[in-house]
């Protein structure tokens, strides 16, 4: 199952370097991840596909682990509109999408990674 890693972090250079040799040294994969800086410190979502493992390594290591939890794949038609017509029905079936991922494209296909406030529900939308 494929989890979501947040990592709190200072903003200095190498820190992804850092991240992708540990996990990678630990054999965990990372699927996909987004980090942005601000005012000196920096959050790292990475989708990985053994969560507590990968935050027991980066604990280990003097990071700042902030949580773990699961996440779900949806895959779509990579054609304009396709996006907003799947939130649309997470949302009407009153989940709530916390954080979204572009993981893998082609064939003519797109796979997005949400991570949801109720992953049942969305496994039914």
């Amino acid at each position: 199952m494929l989890e979501e890693i947040t990592v709190i972090v200072d903003d200095r250079a190498g820190v992804l370097a850092d991240i992708g040799e540990l996990l990678g040294a630990n054999r965990v994969n990372i699927e996909t991840l987004a980090a942005t800086t601000f005012d000196g410190r920096g959050v790292v979502h990475l989708v990985v596909d053994d969560g507590e493992e990968a935050g027991e390594v980066l604990s280990a290591n003097g990071f700042k682990v902030d949580g773990v939890r699961p996440v779900m794949a949806a895959t779509l038609d990579d054609r304009p509109g396709e996006l907003g017509r799947y939130c649309r029905r997470l949302t009407d079936a009153g989940v709530v999408i916390s954080s979204a991922y572009l993981g893998r494209r082609g064939n003519g296909e797109t796979e997005i990674i949400f991570a949801v406030d109720d992953l049942e529900s969305a496994g039914r939308a």
